[in-house]
């Protein structure tokens, strides 16, 4: 041995000596636990030092360079939270001495021991049939190869298996214990008779003496240790003779593999005496000292094979989301392999490439350029730093439904990879490729248009969103007649609202493809990704083509919706901490259109262009992870305006316009790229709001964004039945029906207990009158109350808005069924009261009025009275109740079923004083019957036009609204300042007050799977219904 693989060896067994002052708890050699309840592996070493676990210095923060505290590498939390660095590298391994010596520099043989935490049950290791002499006698659990770096070749390193002493010999073969323990150094060569003959063929196992060949101690450190139930080894043997001492090959990479369970290649095998299989199973990679054979290169599949990749070159019908997983001859640093997971999603990196070309059709070209994408590197196992595993941020865009495909290339760089010995070929130009298609099973991705443009669904079949906006350029089908000029469109004649053949996308109608200029630039798109709407009244598609946005297997029964903040506010691309990040993003820069204090995040009244923007795969931010361009910049003027949204097939006459009113709806309001000087914006991505779902069936609140309709948090409640929301979007309340209270959760995303549950209040009042059973709730408009009905107690329950606590419980309600609570008036009647409209299940509705009562009241907090309904006594089978937030005077739809079929009301507050009208006259004031006179009459009835003899749920549109107007709460519900989009149904305007949206159409979810469209001013049929399974809820943004 020459001086420089001396010093190798020495120092690696310094180490190795250093680790034995740590980490004390794991098995080192000796007894493992027979009754250990998991299978894990403790150590791989050749007697000179450790190979496994890896071993990584704690990063000196200071310097960044190591110290000499030392991190055993047990899981791939350890890793990632002691990552390797280019300062502070995983410590090499030992390495084999050249020479045929032991730890204690006597004749030996070269030898490897792997050491577990429960005893090995040997027929999952050591094969006992004749078949097993071929392989060293091993099942194949544990192997021990020779991997010849130059050509690919791995070949068996022929030698002999050990558990505790024991082997199989012979033809047999037969099961022998050729050695025994003499202390923890020595180890004694049994002398046995085989077929009449007395042997001793354990002579030269490792820690044995051998007088006659020189060796009168072969004891060295632990040698003893390793005859263990729970170890095994494996010694090297050419010739069958133990004691003709050997080395293990020379100028090979040395492997040996351990199978476990773990995800990846290495799975199945060793087992433990009590059954438990392995958990983590490992490579263990080193060679003899000074053959460590130069810089990684990607592991070969024989000689002159194919590098070894899952999936592997020009494989097809890959899932979308698969991970890769790669392969390298040797243990490498994972630092140099890519970035590894951490907290934050990865930038480009230059280890790897992974690209994608864009979707085509069967037998078109590929694009000219790929797409790249950021990855993260991990290895598969704690104890496997030969095989990694490639994770891309976001997936490959999947096969769609019209058979566009993509194929992806990922290229390892050879340049990149060190090994634990230090060596790598930074100057390297050789580079490895797999390139592989993309299948069809892939998750569809979701990019939906977002209010006032959208409409909320909850089915049983999930999520769903109606288009409003009709020319966004989201997920759909991109099917369009581009010979043609004239619109040229078939509909299912089942339902005729729904395109099948010709335009079924409107995007290529929107007029600003053809405006110059604009910024990021609109093309049409011949994919599912960016396919486009399918137009107003239509139900939006993800890239599979469902309208079912969410899997029902991720969430139960939905049994409300609530809308809550701008997602922008916590996601956004000026805030991005991985990747490019855009400055003209800033808040700094955003204007919020009618609000007089300012603000911050994107409005309720502007819609974004398109609505929405395309996905983008490949962004420049990977943190927060948005995937979609910005919307149109502004500066030019949009040239889509409202319209004929709707076209007209027979004449061949296109959708041309919006189907909203409003001119502030539509335009271009997106911010500049990142400039050095930045104009202002009002409207960023992430485009869409925080949606809040009540899940029934798992007693959750489920939070998605209403864009990409992801789960962002599931956040626990006790008997969930009904949300609210606070005015100023940041306190979610939750009835608790079982428990009898109402859960408040923090939805402001600038709260440090952001998606949190902040308190939960006990519907009991000063009194001790105890609320039962509540079921809906609202949180009144000004922030005063939040109104909750209560069946099983026959009350109604006012917590303060201000200090969410109960402050009034008023019994007398019977059998509670349905709620809607106005805001209060001050315009028209101008009486400065808000109203709540409960009712029954029989079908009365009791009209509440609110406060202040008492000596200067001038309301009564209290029930009031009925409306007038012709000489009917109420609402036969009530099923849904709706606020119109377009009607200055208090009205309120409500839907019931009659045996003559559904019907829907619009109940309006038809007389009343104007002004304040204290409850309580002065001393000596003569008292005017009728001066608090009120009277609620139906105004208009909706009926003969629905789908079904039942309704569900009711909504109207949001397309032409005043909300981002700044608003105030109530001086009862403590006078805060809601910049803009509020939930108050009403806005200041000239010392009085107009509504906050001017709703043209009814939804109406019937019973029988369909959303029946009205308009509200006639009561009209919009559209023909439009089908929808299982519908439960429809949400618009003043929902209550």
């Amino acid at each position: 041995m020459n001086p420089s693989q001396i010093t190798k060896v020495l120092a690696v067994a310094v180490v190795a000596s250093a680790l034995s002052c740590f980490n004390t708890d794991q098995v080192k050699g000796g007894s493992g636990s027979a009754n250990a309840p998991v299978m894990a592996l403790t150590e791989v070493t050749n007697g000179f030092g450790r190979i496994l676990p890896y071993v990584i210095p704690v990063t000196d923060p200071a310097t960044g360079g190591p110290t000499a505290q030392l991190i055993e590498i047990r899981s791939l939390d350890d890793l990632y939270n002691n990552p390797s660095t280019d300062l502070n590298p995983i410590l090499p391994p030992a390495a084999w001495p050249v020479a045929a010596i032991n730890p204690a520099n006597a004749t030996g043989n070269h030898f490897v021991v792997v050491s577990f935490t429960g005893d090995i049950d040997e027929t999952s290791v050591l094969d006992p049939t004749a078949s097993g002499l071929a392989n060293n006698g091993l099942t194949g659990s544990i192997t021990v190869t020779a991997y010849d770096r130059a050509t690919g070749e791995s070949t068996p390193v022929q030698g002999r298996a050990f558990i505790n002493g024991i082997t199989y010999f012979g033809a047999g073969p037969s099961r022998e214990r050729w050695v025994s323990k003499a202390g923890s150094s020595a180890v004694t060569a049994r002398t046995f008779e085989r077929d009449g003959v007395e042997v001793t063929p354990g002579i030269g196992f490792p820690g044995t003496s051998d007088i006659d060949s020189g060796v009168p101690n072969g004891s060295f450190a632990s040698a003893g240790n390793y005859l263990a139930k729970n170890s095994f080894m494996f010694v090297a043997d050419t010739d069958g003779d133990l004691s003709t001492y050997e080395t293990f090959p020379a100028d090979k990479s040395l492997r040996v593999v351990i199978k476990g369970t773990e995800l990846g290649q290495i799975e199945g095998g060793v087992r433990s005496s009590r059954g438990f299989y392995l958990q983590n199973g490992g490579v263990a990679t080193s060679a003899i000292a000074g053959d460590d054979g130069g810089s990684p290169k990607p592991l070969l599949d024989g000689p002159g094979g194919r590098i070894v990749t899952s999936p592997q070159d020009l494989d097809i019908d890959v899932a979308c989301d698969e991970d890769i997983y790669w392969s390298m001859d040797e243990a490498c640093q994972p630092h140099t392999m890519g970035p590894i997971p951490s907290a934050f999603p990865p930038s480009l990196s230059n280890e790897f490439s992974v690209e994608f070309y864009p979707q085509v059709l069967p037998g078109e070209p590929l694009p000219g350029t790929t797409i790249s994408l950021a990855y993260t590197v991990s290895p598969v196992s704690p104890f496997n730093f030969t095989e990694f595993v490639i994770s891309p941020v976001v997936p490959f865009p999947g096969q769609d439904p019209l058979g566009a495909q993509s194929t992806a290339e990922v290229v390892y760089w050879h340049k990149s990879a060190e090994d634990l010995f230090g060596n790598k070929d930074s100057a390297s130009p050789d580079s490895s490729l797999v390139s592989f298609v993309v299948g069809s099973d892939c998750p569809g991705l979701v990019n939906a248009p977002v209010m006032p443009g959208a409409l909320m669904i909850a089915s049983n079949e999930g999520m769903k969103v109606l288009d409003l906006d009709g020319f966004g350029q989201g997920t759909g089908d991109p099917t369009h007649d581009f010979i043609r000029t004239e619109y040229n469109v078939e509909f299912d004649l089942t339902y005729g609202n729904i395109p099948e053949s010709g335009d079924i996308s409107k995007f290529p109608f929107n007029p600003n493809l053809e405006l110059q200029g604009i910024f990021p630039p609109l093309t049409a798109d011949t994919t599912t990704l960016a396919g486009g709407s399918r137009g107003v009244f239509t139900l939006t598609q993800n890239t599979s083509l469902s309208t079912a946005l969410t899997s029902h297997t991720t969430m139960g029964s939905i049994s409300d919706v609530m809308v809550g903040h701008p997602l922008d506010l916590a996601y956004n691309n000026f805030e991005c901490i991985s990747g490019g990040k855009n400055n003209c993003t800033s808040l700094a820069f955003q204007l919020i259109p009618g609000s007089t204090v300012g603000g911050r995040g994107n409005n309720i009244s502007n819609a974004p262009h398109p609505n929405p923007p395309r996905l983008e795969l490949s962004p420049s931010c990977y943190s927060p992870l948005i995937q979609a361009e910005e919307p149109t910049m502004m500066g030019l003027t949009s040239t889509l305006a409202p319209g004929n949204a709707f076209g007209n097939p027979a004449t061949g006459q296109a959708p041309s316009g919006l189907l909203t009113e409003s001119i502030s709806y539509g335009g271009f309001w997106g911010p500049a790229p990142t400039q050095t000087t930045c104009p202002t914006f009002v409207l960023r991505q992430q485009i869409g709001h925080f949606l809040f779902l009540l899940d029934a069936t798992n007693s959750e609140i489920v939070v998605l964004n209403s864009n990409r309709m992801s789960i962002i948090k599931r956040v626990p409640v006790v008997s969930p039945r009904d949300l609210a929301i606070s005015p100023d979007l940041n306190i979610l309340a939750v009835s608790n029906n079982s428990a009898s209270t109402v859960t408040f959760i923090d939805t402001d995303p600038f709260s440090p207990t952001f998606l949190e549950v902040i308190k939960v209040v006990s519907l009991v009042d000063s009194n001790n009158r105890r609320a039962l059973g509540p079921t809906e709730i609202v949180w009144q408009g000004q922030g005063e109350d939040i109104v909750i009905i209560c069946d099983r107690s026959d009350s109604m329950a006012l917590v303060s808005g201000n200090g969410l606590a109960v402050r009034k419980i008023i019994s007398g309600v019977p059998n509670p069924k349905l709620l809607a609570v106005t805001d209060r008036s001050s315009s028209v009647y101008n009486t400065g009261l808000y109203y709540a409209y409960v009712v029954s299940q029989s079908g009365s509705m009791k009209i509440f009025e609110s406060g202040p009562d008492g000596l200067q009241g001038i309301g009564f907090d209290e029930f009031i009275g009925e409306p007038l309904l012709d000489g009917r006594s109420g609402f036969e089978n009530p099923s849904a109740v709706l606020i119109n937030p377009g009607s200055q005077k208090h009205s309120v739809f409500v839907a019931y079923s009659p045996p003559t079929g559904a019907i829907i009301d619009d109940i309006w507050l038809d007389s009343s004083p104007t002004g304040p009208v204290n409850i309580r006259l002065s001393p000596g004031v003569v008292a005017d019957p009728s001066r608090r006179g009120k009277e609620w009459l139906m105004i208009k009835q909706y009926k003969d036009v629905f789908s079904s003899s039942s309704i569900r749920d009711m909504a109207v549109d949001d397309l032409n609204n005043f909300g981002s107007i700044s608003t105030a709460y109530s001086v009862y519900g403590g006078s805060n300042i809601v910049a803009h989009s509020s939930k108050a149904l009403s806005r200041p305007s000239g010392g009085a007050a107009i509504p906050a949206s001017y709703p043209r159409f009814l939804f109406a979810a019937s019973s029988a799977g369909f959303i029946d469209v009205l308009n509200i001013t006639d009561g009209t049929v919009a559209v023909a219904p439009i089908r929808v399974e299982g519908v439960s809820v429809l949400a618009h943004y003043w929902r209550q």
